[in-house]
């Protein structure tokens, strides 16, 4: 009777660890804490470092490159909506990274589901994703509502034109990835509504998260496009070389 399980009370991380090292430790936590505190959950004080390092221990179980999926339900309880647990589950389930360094695709779809923001990553909200999938094994999918981008399953968009990264606004019910809140704070990504049309004209663009961090985007399925994306574009070299900079990223 995991509370996960029955209700969905739960919120996750996912994250590499690189030769012992996380990319926005500080960042993860703080967005599953405010995740688990709109449910009422709350983690004792200093388990973030226990936590911490059973994730490099059971990463480093498996190799110096994995991923690792960290999970906080509401634990244990009695059947029954309301029904509490004397404290949280936490959960670490670990990979081997397996890189994939070619330029992605994309397919547009429209969400089906009305607009909410995301503070943090909430289990239910993957469970609506998976009913937009409908089975389909294939994530690479772009959403859209009402003619504005939103995000793709698994990660944020990039989109450079008229000579600047642009991703769109988490008041569009997007999730504020780490690696897309690190490109607006060094002022290298543009945060706000963004066009479907823009896929018609854009220069380049690319998908963020802390698994893969960026990929390039070769192309958009359905798209009409008078020149093809640009993978190699100059613009990438700013965004790759402040990556570069951050501890346990590699690109």
């Amino acid at each position: 009777m995991d509370r996960g399980l029955a209700y969905a009370e739960s919120c996750f991380e996912t994250f590499r660890v690189i030769d012992g090292a996380i990319f926005d430790w500080a960042g993860h936590w703080r967005r599953l804490q405010g995740g688990l505190a709109e449910f009422g959950l709350h983690l004792p004080l200093g388990q973030d470092e226990e936590i911490l390092f059973a994730c490099l221990r059971e990463a480093a179980k498996r190799g110096s490159d994995v991923l690792v999926r960290l999970t906080v339900s509401g634990g244990q309880a009695n059947w029954g909506l309301t029904a509490r647990a004397e404290e949280p589950a936490v959960y670490i389930q670990c990979m081997l990274y397996s890189a994939n360094s070619s330029p992605g695709f994309l397919r547009l779809r429209a969400g089906p589901f009305p607009l909410k923001q995301k503070s943090a990553k909430f289990t239910s909200d993957y469970a609506e994703t998976l009913r937009a999938l409908k089975g389909a094994a294939d994530t690479n999918v772009l959403f859209e509502k009402d003619g504005l981008l939103l995000a793709t399953a698994t990660a944020n968009i990039l989109l450079y034109r008229n000579g600047h990264w642009y991703t769109p606004s988490a008041e569009a019910g997007v999730l504020p990835g780490r690696v897309r809140e690190l490109l607006i704070k060094n002022t290298l990504v543009i945060e706000q509504s963004c066009p479907v049309s823009w896929l018609t004209d854009c220069e380049a663009a690319a998908v963020c998260n802390s698994g893969l961090f960026i990929r390039p985007i070769a192309y958009i399925a359905d798209v009409e496009r008078l020149e093809a994306m640009d993978t190699d574009h100059k613009s990438f070299q700013p965004i790759m070389d402040i990556l570069r900079q951050q501890e346990g990223v590699k690109i």
